[in-house]
């Protein structure tokens, strides 16, 4: 029973970061689609040539490369067998969420984006000002979305680290032998067959 509620644990890891990897994928689609449309329409603005691509955009592509490294490496993690490497594992992610959220809180919730879009549109520029602030205010949505399946992500890990994985028997790597053919029962199989 404790063999397969730890192979479940396992199971269940590698689904979260499955689906926190498409999440980050999908982060990067909306933020390269987001970065188009900037340039677009950057290009009518009066001090087009001066302006530079928004922060908010440059960490949102951030963050959402470093959310599917970090679930893809965890799905690699999950497959180890090793309770120290889980360890290492779990603490580099809890260090990369901290950063995270200290990045978030800065870039888009202490900065003040509507002072900096009013610098740089002006009025005459009305619709993709409000195209601007609406997709800001949906990356700091998405952004806040995004921690709470990496916090639950972390939080499998830390119970499978604290169950051990190393103890989950039959949970061993199967090398096939190589110098028979797929095509050939094993010997020993084979014997059991016959009898």
């Amino acid at each position: 029973m404790r063999n397969c509620s730890r192979r479940f644990l396992v199971k269940l890891t590698r689904v979260v970061n499955s689906v926190v990897t498409l999440y980050g994928a999908g982060m990067i689609v909306y933020c390269l689609w987001l970065s188009r449309k900037w340039k677009e329409g950057a290009i009518g603005l009066p001090f087009s040539q001066f302006l530079a691509h928004p922060l908010f955009i440059n960490i949102f592509l951030a963050v959402g490369i470093a959310l599917c490294l970090a679930t893809i490496s965890g799905y690699i993690v999950s497959n180890c067998f090793s309770n120290f490497i889980l360890g290492i594992y779990l603490v580099s992610v809890c260090c990369l969420l901290l950063l995270e959220v200290a990045v978030i809180d800065i870039i888009f919730f202490k900065m003040d984006w509507l002072l900096e879009i009013n610098k740089y549109i002006d009025e005459n520029h009305g619709e993709f000002k409000s195209f601007v602030i609406f997709h800001l205010r949906m990356c700091r949505l998405i952004m806040a979305i995004s921690l709470v399946p990496q916090a639950s992500a972390i939080a499998l890990v830390m119970i499978l680290w604290a169950v051990g994985i190393e103890s989950i028997s039959g949970y061993h790597l199967n090398v096939p032998d190589f110098r028979q053919s797929f095509l050939v029962l094993p010997i020993s199989v084979a014997r059991d067959d016959s009898v």
